[in-house]
């Protein structure tokens, strides 16, 4: 059975429910990842790469200097690094706080969204644009004028504004690389890349905007090889602060993809020119970026930040292990516990798992797949050694499943995790919110020898209880959660006796255990058929057995029909404790037993 039959739906109908198995509440969690970011950003970032603080009188610019501050300086050598052009700092200043920026942010924040998506803009919105773009620039319905040229902008001194509307973005990138780019003079793109890339601030502050940083993300693409430098020395000085931005991270994330060993996927629908002017970043960019990357301070922020968790996944992914193996060995650190609450995070177990799937991919380089295996082998360690508190959590317990149900290299570790973490405590596990998916997934990918262990570990493995005779079997049937394992070890053993499933390994067949594994679940399962109809989950089981019986003509042992239409039934003859299974030979390949 599809896990899409039950177990994402499961998931979904559980999800609000309280974990009666949880370490900590996920308000917890979510505060300490707040903490762990506001930390950073007032420690690291109270004072801008200069050593200006990042707002003067309350501006929200970040990077208007403080006059008091310049004044208190003793030496009279600049900060300044030599390839900051600050000439016109002043004045871009003047210009950022002439648009309003402040009420801009607040009345975004205010705006909900259109519940239409092809409804045209709303009075607020054109209001706004009216606060950051002149009104020579727009036409009798408050839009971007059809006959405005990119040079008249250029000489308003107006890029900056049109870069934070998203109109004027558009207008931008369309006259940047887009339909417009044939009637556009290479001069004047030269003057436009200037504009952006000449003063660090306004960089960073295109590359925060919500509308900004998409344009940002065409100018990198085709940027010069004299323009990539500025733009790797901006994005480098101020990394962890762009990680941790919702729009700029998408910028990061653009400089990583055109300038790893990968080729980037291009996408040319918007424009027949974009794939010929792309231009591919050398690798030493996305070196320097990645090596930027604090290795201590704030790698458990990035982590964990709903947006530069992303960042670390682009570079997991492009990038060989030896550029980033300094988060597996923050992971793995024996005196702290960084990979617990890393992979115990809604947004760090996916940079965890990444990790894993990028590290157990085949590779037909020798040496790069000996370079994966080392780095693996590190990994799993650790993981191996925290395998049941990660089974238990709500997040955590996805990276063990995938571990499961990945073949190949993490076959050992699978067989690992089954034997040492999950045999011996299938019940109590199958009881519990998060680690019963892992049991299904065990029950599913587990090789026959583990299989076998695990059904005779359910049927078998526990002692009934001493009033009421129940066992293991009895408690997971009408369990909340436990009905899912049944469910599953049910699905299995169907797939197996049907031939679905495969039933020998290594010279040894199954196919025997299988049958006996399903005809306890069937007798047991017919037995509480009354009680299993009040329920969802027992209807399930019962789907499941007639969808069997109705396909394959699967006999049971007793009738559950009157009295008259059982004398008259071929089922009132079998007078065996098993069901007794007949295949059609003559429509089927399937053996009669």
């Amino acid at each position: 059975m599809d896990r899409g039959s039950f177990s994402n739906s499961r998931r979904a109908r559980h999800f609000g429910r309280s974990n009666q198995n949880s370490q900590s509440s996920s308000s917890g969690h979510q505060n300490h990842r707040g903490n762990l970011r506001e930390t950073y950003l007032s420690e690291s970032h109270s004072a801008d790469f200069y050593g200006t603080p990042r707002s003067f009188l309350g501006s929200p610019v970040p990077f208007m200097s403080s006059p008091l501050s310049l004044r208190a300086r003793d030496s009279p050598v600049s900060l300044m690094p030599p390839y900051f052009d600050d000439s016109n700092s002043s004045n871009v200043s003047l210009q950022l706080a002439g648009l309003h920026l402040d009420e801009n942010n607040n009345s975004r924040k205010k705006r909900t969204a259109s519940s239409s998506g092809g409804r045209s803009e709303t009075n607020s919105t054109q209001t706004r644009r009216l606060l950051s773009l002149p009104a020579w620039a727009l036409d009798e319905n408050r839009d971007i004028k059809s006959d405005l040229t990119l040079e008249k902008v250029l000489d308003e001194g107006l890029i900056l504004a049109f870069a934070m509307d998203k109109a004027g973005c558009h207008f931008l990138q369309s006259n940047y690389y887009g339909e417009n780019t044939q009637e556009i003079d290479a001069e004047i793109r030269n003057r436009m890349n200037r504009e952006v890339l000449g003063n660090k601030g306004v960089f960073l502050t295109i590359c925060k905007n919500s509308f900004g940083n998409f344009f940002m993300q065409r100018v990198i693409e085709h940027s010069t090889p004299a323009e990539q430098e500025a733009i790797k020395k901006y994005i480098v000085s101020d990394i962890s602060a762009l990680c941790l931005d919702k729009s700029a991270c998408r910028v990061v994330q653009t400089a990583l993809e055109i300038s790893s060993p990968e080729p980037p996927k291009i996408d040319t629908r918007n424009s027949k020119n974009h794939a010929s002017t792309l231009q591919i970043l050398e690798p030493r960019f996305g070196d320097a970026i990645v090596a930027s990357i604090p290795p201590k301070n704030c790698l458990m922020a990035i982590c964990t930040d709903r947006n530069a968790n992303h960042v670390m996944q682009k570079i997991i992914k492009k990038f060989a292990p030896k550029k980033w193996e300094f988060l597996v060995t923050y992971l793995v650190k024996y005196e702290q516990e960084n990979l617990l609450y890393i992979c115990r995070d809604k947004y760090g177990c996916r940079v965890v798992q990444t990790i894993v799937e990028v590290l157990s991919e085949e590779t037909p380089n020798q040496a790069e797949a000996e370079e994966k295996s080392r780095v693996l082998r590190r990994l799993m360690t650790k993981i191996l050694a925290k395998c049941t508190s990660l089974t238990h959590n709500e997040f955590a317990n996805y990276i063990i499943q995938h571990i499961i149900e990945s073949p190949g290299i993490l076959d050992n570790y699978r067989n690992t995790i089954i034997e040492q973490c999950l045999l011996r405590n299938l019940l109590s596990m199958s009881q519990e919110k998060y680690a019963s998916h892992v049991i299904e997934r065990a029950f599913v990918y587990a090789p026959l020898s583990l299989m076998a262990e695990m059904m005779d570990e359910i049927f078998d493995g526990y002692v009934p209880h001493p009033d009421t005779g129940k066992d293991a079997l009895d408690i997971l049937i009408f369990h909340q959660f436990g009905n899912y394992v049944v469910q599953r070890m049910l699905q299995t053993c169907v797939d197996a006796v049907t031939g679905q499933r495969e039933t020998r390994l290594d010279g040894v067949n199954y196919a025997k255990k299988f049958e006996n594994w399903l005809n306890k679940l069937y007798v047991r399962i017919r037995k509480e058929k009354s009680r299993l109809t009040r329920f969802s989950s027992g209807k399930k089981m019962l789907d499941i057995l007639s969808s069997m019986e109705d396909t394959y003509q699967f006999m049971p042992p007793y009738d559950d029909s009157s009295p008259s239409t059982r004398q008259s039934s071929r089922r009132s003859s079998i007078s065996s404790e098993s069901p007794h299974f007949e295949f059609d030979v003559n429509n089927s390949n399937y053996h009669v037993f």
